[in-house]
């Protein structure tokens, strides 16, 4: 459902997404939740989903050496979008959190935080959406290169047609609507479904567009441009952009890429070695601050719109003439293309008087007297 508020004092919100190449300090800067705190002081909890499997292994020792309680640190090691998926809404709803044993199933027991409770995190950090990525684009992929077994089949193709259809099978239009989709379910539940902190982090890559060469053939040419190697939209989701890089002199920096919705940094400002430590200003702005604005789960929103796509349909269909019948008299005709009309929009009465001028009838069917001709008519009407 819809939000409203009047336009008094809000908390500002931290939502990063952190991507640079490798050892660029994307999970570090990540776990420097961990030595942040709320407006009322206490340490942030944080739930590290760890797509990379022990990206973040080795800061762990240094945070203790900090005087930091892991206990208010819960880590999943998993790349699968539904875990991922599964992980953070249990993360938005403030769910329980139960162990998992050797096999990564759960059992009975609660996961505690460091002062004996129920662990319900404060930030969330997805560290690796680019594997996450990268897994819904090889799942769309098999499943392509199955639907393109099943096709070769139908058409009753050689065990070699079907082998080379399915190892050239290659991702539709609609493949890459739905990895997109997916995307943006995970992300935007991340950013608008919930106050709590989030940190994403990705890889980049050389930016490639097609140019054509001094031969004038298409070729793909490196921009010298880099970009997230992952869902690109998730720049114009967060409110915090960093992409981290490494200069001549091997320091790490870091460019406030476009935004900075809680105007810490400038637009596109580079900062050197770069640290989350700097927002926690903007935590201790919040107190006494009313809760931000959460909205409706993505999905939810998704189902209610569907709806309505729903019932226009349904509009649409009711407004469809009946199908075409024989009548014995004229006056069963009139009343059918009556009713026909009253099912009809304005646009679509007017674009039938070319078509029944096309088929030399008169507009005026109600003076018809012959029944051949208003059977004709009617025809025109409910096609």
């Amino acid at each position: 459902m819809a939000r409203a508020r009047s336009g008094s004092a809000v908390e500002k919100g931290l939502k990063f997404f952190i991507y640079g190449s490798e050892g660029t300090w994307k999970s570090s800067l990540s776990l420097e939740f961990m030595e942040m705190k709320t407006t009322e002081g206490r340490p942030l909890r944080v739930l590290y989903i760890d797509c990379e499997t022990g990206s973040v292994d080795n800061y762990l020792e240094d945070l203790e050496k900090k005087g930091i309680n892991l206990d208010n640190l819960y880590i999943v090691y998993t790349p699968s979008y539904d875990e991922v998926e599964y992980y953070a809404n249990k993360a938005i709803n403030n769910e329980d959190f139960f162990v998992l044993d050797d096999e990564g199933n759960e059992t009975d027991d609660i996961v505690k935080d460091a002062d004996g409770n129920p662990f319900r995190p404060d930030a969330i950090v997805i560290d690796g959406i680019t594997v996450v990525a990268d897994n819904v684009k090889m799942a769309a992929i098999n499943i392509s290169e199955k639907r393109a077994g099943i096709r070769a089949k139908i058409n009753q193709s050689t065990a070699e047609e079907k082998q080379v259809a399915i190892e050239t099978a290659g991702l539709e239009f609609k493949d890459h609507d739905k990895i997109k989709s997916k995307g943006k379910i995970l992300i935007r539940n991340l950013i608008t479904n919930t106050d709590k902190y989030v940190a994403i982090t990705g890889r980049d890559k050389p930016e490639k567009i097609m140019q054509k060469d001094n031969k004038n053939q298409m070729q793909l040419v490196d921009t010298g441009k880099r970009i997230p190697e992952s869902w690109e939209f998730i720049k114009y989701e967060v409110f915090t952009v960093l992409h981290n890089f490494i200069d001549e002199t091997g320091t790490v920096n870091a460019q406030i890429e476009n935004k900075d919705r809680t105007k810490v940094y400038s637009q596109n400002e580079i900062v050197s070695e770069p640290s989350l430590l700097v927002w926690q200003k903007v935590i201790d702005s919040n107190k006494g601050k009313s809760k931000s604005l959460v909205q409706e789960d993505y999905k939810k929103s998704l189902a209610r719109d569907e709806k309505m796509y729903e019932q226009a349909d349904k509009d649409t269909t009711d407004d469809t003439p009946e199908s075409p019948k024989e009548f014995t008299t004229i006056d069963e005709y009139i009343d059918a293309i009556n009713k026909a009309f009253d099912k009809m929009s304005p646009t679509k009465k007017k674009s039938l008087k070319p078509l029944v001028a096309k088929e030399g009838l008169p507009i005026d069917y109600k003076s018809l007297t012959d029944l051949d001709t208003i059977k004709k008519f009617y025809e025109v009407v409910t096609k």
